[in-house]
């Protein structure tokens, strides 16, 4: 079983705060996805990150969403990529802690784009990684970008990136809500193509400073993504437990699939 789990940055964050983990989430999270290895030896784990109130703050001010324009976006660009390295490291330092044997893979570092897009990634670390019984790690990031200077690249696109190059079973976005909500705020048990554009028009973007789009980008990668992964489930990351029970099979949140 191949398995991506996204840890949000609205869960290892405050995103109302600029450079605030919550460390709490952090180390639980972590000791969720320890359990799961050891009840499931055989799970070929991904963790990425979202980027929260790091690297999300400067790309705002930078006004990097549309690419390099002017020469006073550069700082903002060098901020936004050491940023997003800086929240990855705290989470791979407590993934080290607890005994997970993680390996963080820096996205801008393997890929590039063009025009918004990611056009190249180098992924064969991540199958030997998985060959090894290592797990990969990667994160939002900023990539250069050949057309317009650069990118902001979620964890989504990539994951989306990996999803074509890797037999992916499962993809398990943990999020801060119980899954994806309709304009009511209740729960949407399932996306499919049969009732995509119908839930899609109801969700909202984000509610925080987050330059990716927040939940209708996800639902909008995630359905794309879901033409060859098998199933994709976006769950409450901020309730204790779930992201284990997650990992081992158990359904919980929206699940979204698109064959």
């Amino acid at each position: 079983m191949r398995i991506a789990l996204k840890l949000g940055g609205s869960v290892i964050t405050d995103k109302s705060k600029p450079y605030t983990v919550r460390r709490a989430n952090i180390v639980r999270l972590v000791r969720e996805v320890k359990a799961a290895l050891d009840k499931e030896p055989a799970l070929c784990l991904i963790v990425g990150n979202g980027g929260g109130s790091f690297p999300h703050q400067a790309a705002k001010k930078g006004e990097l969403k549309g690419g390099i324009k002017d020469a006073w976006q550069i700082e903002h660009l060098v901020e936004t990529h050491r940023s997003a390295l800086e929240l990855n490291k705290i989470l791979l330092d407590e993934m080290v802690k607890q005994g997970v044997p993680a390996f963080s893979i820096k996205p801008s570092s393997i890929g590039v784009s063009k025009g918004g897009k990611i056009t190249e990634m180098e992924t064969k670390q991540v199958e030997h990684l998985f060959d090894m019984r290592m797990v990969p790690m990667v994160y939002g990031d900023v990539f250069i970008d050949i057309k317009q200077g650069c990118s902001i690249q979620s964890t989504e696109n990539i994951f989306l990136y990996l999803g074509k190059k890797h037999d992916l079973d499962k993809i398990i976005i943990g999020t801060d809500v119980d899954g994806v909500l309709d304009g009511n705020g209740n729960l949407i048990n399932e996306i499919n193509p049969s009732n995509y554009d119908e839930m899609i028009s109801s969700i909202g973007g984000a509610e925080t400073t987050d330059v990716t789009g927040g939940m209708r980008h996800k639902v909008e990668s995630m359905f794309e993504l879901a033409k060859v992964v098998k199933e994709i489930r976006i769950v409450n990351a901020a309730k204790e437990g779930i992201v284990q029970k997650a990992l081992l099979g158990e359904p919980f949140g929206t699940k979204i699939t698109n064959r």
